[in-house]
């Protein structure tokens, strides 16, 4: 699901406008960052696409935690999960009907299901890396029908470093979309294959629309579904649900009897943000609201997932702080 939202996340380049028309604006937005810094400028647009980002989200918090020396686990000895993302996107091919983007990213996941009451504080967290290469694909049928594909390879387990084909993983999702007068439609699919050949297959649908008073619809199902306000060109109101999903492989790192197991999570977070471009570059926003855990445990992959350990996660408060960098239109 996570790479979902990567789909319409491509630079914005509408059909037909000449290279000459975005020079000149991004000549003019760059001049206006350099002589008036964070005053507001005409360039500003929050829906810009935004070519770098980092996120720092809460995850809730475990409350059954496995014990490493056995015994009893105090109720109270728990901490938030957490995590931190970022992700850069960089253009490949930019002319012609076909477009191409690379994106990287590295997700870095703490996960405290750990109780050790040898350890001064108690609990100790699982830390997960999850570094990724995408590639982003946009085709222009005409001025209103697209195909959007993003192909991506990721390595996901509790080691930095060193490879290990058990942490391996492809996704891929492709995504017709077509432009109508007050928003866009569309429909595809998103598929993953994991290093025992496991297939996952989701469908996609997407759904944008813009309503009176500055609202629109940004509904990504089943990936998000959201509300939006803009209240000026350099910021915005967001409400509604993104979705979170996640796979780590386990190499015994954290504990020796995780060896060859799988944290896995997937939760829905019931959100209300704010978003704001403090420059024509750079912008912050905030997100508050519930974590809503649908699963959450140590499990064993085979034919079908097993479950090891359930972390027993509640609803529980989120909060994410992120800085991004536009593409100035």
């Amino acid at each position: 699901m996570n790479g979902l939202m990567g789909l319409k996340t491509v630079w914005k380049n509408e059909f037909g406008k000449t290279a000459r028309l975005k020079n000149k604006a991004c000549i003019i937005c760059l001049l206006s960052l350099m002589f008036f810094g964070a005053r507001r400028s005409k360039c500003q647009d929050i829906s810009a696409t935004r070519f770098f980002n980092i996120d720092y989200q809460t995850m809730g918090s475990p409350n059954l935690l496995v014990p490493r020396q056995g015994g009893l686990v105090p109720a109270q000895a728990y901490e938030p999960n957490y995590v931190i993302k970022a992700e850069l996107k960089f253009p490949i091919k930019l002319r012609g009907r076909t477009r191409i983007f690379g994106e990287l990213q590295y997700k870095n996941e703490y996960v405290f299901g750990l109780y050790s009451p040898l350890d001064e504080e108690g609990v100790a967290p699982i830390k997960l890396h999850q570094p990724g290469l995408s590639i982003i694909v946009s085709h222009q049928f005409n001025e209103d029908l697209s195909l959007l594909g993003k192909f991506s390879l990721e390595k996901s387990s509790d080691r930095f470093w060193g490879a290990d084909g058990s942490s391996f993983s492809f996704g891929n999702s492709l995504l017709l979309q077509k432009k109508r007068a007050n928003g866009k439609y569309g429909f595809g699919a998103s598929w993953g294959v994991d290093y025992l050949g496991g297939l996952s297959i989701m469908p996609l649908l997407l759904y944008q629309k813009k309503l009176p008073g500055n609202w629109e619809l940004d509904l990504l199902i089943p990936s998000k579904l959201l509300a939006i306000k803009n209240l000026s060109n350099s910021s915005r109101l967001i409400m509604g649900v993104k979705g979170s999903t996640a796979s780590y492989y386990l190499s015994g790192l954290a504990m020796d009897n995780l060896s060859g197991l799988n944290y896995r999570r997937l939760n829905a977070n019931a959100i209300v943000g704010y978003e704001k471009l403090i420059t024509p570059l750079v912008g912050i926003g905030v997100e508050a609201g519930a974590t809503i855990p649908l699963q959450s445990g140590i499990y064993r992959q085979g034919p079908r997932w097993q479950e090891v350990y359930n972390f027993g996660q509640k609803v529980a408060p989120y909060f994410n702080f992120k800085i991004f960098f536009t593409v100035p239109k």
